[in-house]
């Protein structure tokens, strides 16, 4: 029999074919395979246990899935947008080809934050919806039908309340520290949720993400940046110390984001690092 992991924890798997899931362990070489099995996963299996998965058409590494349509980045007024989060799983969506859409949860109580995300909307879609009043919820409704996607972010973002909203179920939502302002991690293990063509992975909040391309193709997932590239002086212009460079110049006349270059010179020099160090070992 072949059906698709909608969820894995420590316990095993559940193994979903036409609408039933069935409990199920795995050989344990499948769980040395790269990354191990994981939520989305393809695969054959018999009375209770995985034999065989199937080549997947892409994997995230955070959150960790896998025959992903598109990637949903949730965000919300608290706790404040990690911007520079989002540029890492933006970049991540670009080099595996998967569609990302930036959805801001709880958009009524700080129209600031709306403004700052729309920035955005120059790379993908923005999305305002309130999983609370039901603003919006068709909106995405719409554009995540009869597509797989996972729900990515910060925890106590809504990802949870927003699952609910869509799906009509009632899972723990997490609660938010007043102290530091960060989400209790309530979504522990990433799971499928289903319902009239719209399939959702609720996923574990996260904190940070490595880039995983080269320092040399980073500044191609970056769509703004790559439409300008044609116009600077060098090939290969990675637009950071290169002179004459049409990025920069784009960012000192205000056509984009000095704060979203900033991250990506970051960003740049953190993987060109990361590869100075891999050298010397």
């Amino acid at each position: 029999m072949i059906g698709k992991i909608v969820k894995a924890s420590s316990n095993g798997y559940a193994v979903r074919l036409n609408g039933v899931d069935y409990s199920c362990t795995a050989r344990g070489k499948l769980k040395l395979t790269k990354y191990g099995l994981i939520v989305g996963d393809t695969v054959e299996f018999d009375n209770g246990v995985i034999k065989r998965v199937f080549e997947r058409k892409n994997q995230l590494v955070r959150p960790r899935v896998s025959n992903i349509d598109s990637v949903i980045i949730v965000v919300a007024p608290t706790p404040k947008p990690d911007y520079y989060l989002i540029d890492k799983v933006l970049i991540s969506a670009e080099n595996l080809n998967i569609e990302a859409i930036i959805v801001i949860n709880k958009s009524e109580l700080d129209k600031k934050i709306v403004n700052e995300i729309n920035q955005y909307k120059s790379v993908c879609k923005v999305v305002s919806v309130s999983a609370k009043t039901g603003e919006g919820l068709e909106e995405l409704k719409s554009l995540i039908q009869d597509r797989t996607v996972v729900f990515a972010g910060q925890s106590a973002v809504g990802k949870t309340s927003l699952v609910n909203a869509l799906f009509g179920v009632d899972l723990k939502v997490g609660e938010l520290s007043e102290k530091i302002e960060r989400g209790k991690h309530t979504t522990t293990y990433s799971q499928i949720f289903e319902k009239d063509g719209v399939c959702v992975i609720d996923s574990p909040g996260f904190a940070m993400i490595d880039v995983e391309v080269d320092m040399n193709a980073l500044s191609s997932l970056y769509l703004e940046y790559k439409e300008l590239a044609v116009n600077c002086k060098f090939r290969g212009c990675t637009h950071t110390d290169e002179p004459e460079c049409a990025v920069k110049l784009a960012v000192e006349n205000g056509k984009l984001s000095k704060e979203r270059y900033g991250r990506y010179v970051e960003i740049y020099n953190e993987i060109k690092n990361r590869r100075k160090d891999y050298d010397k070992n």
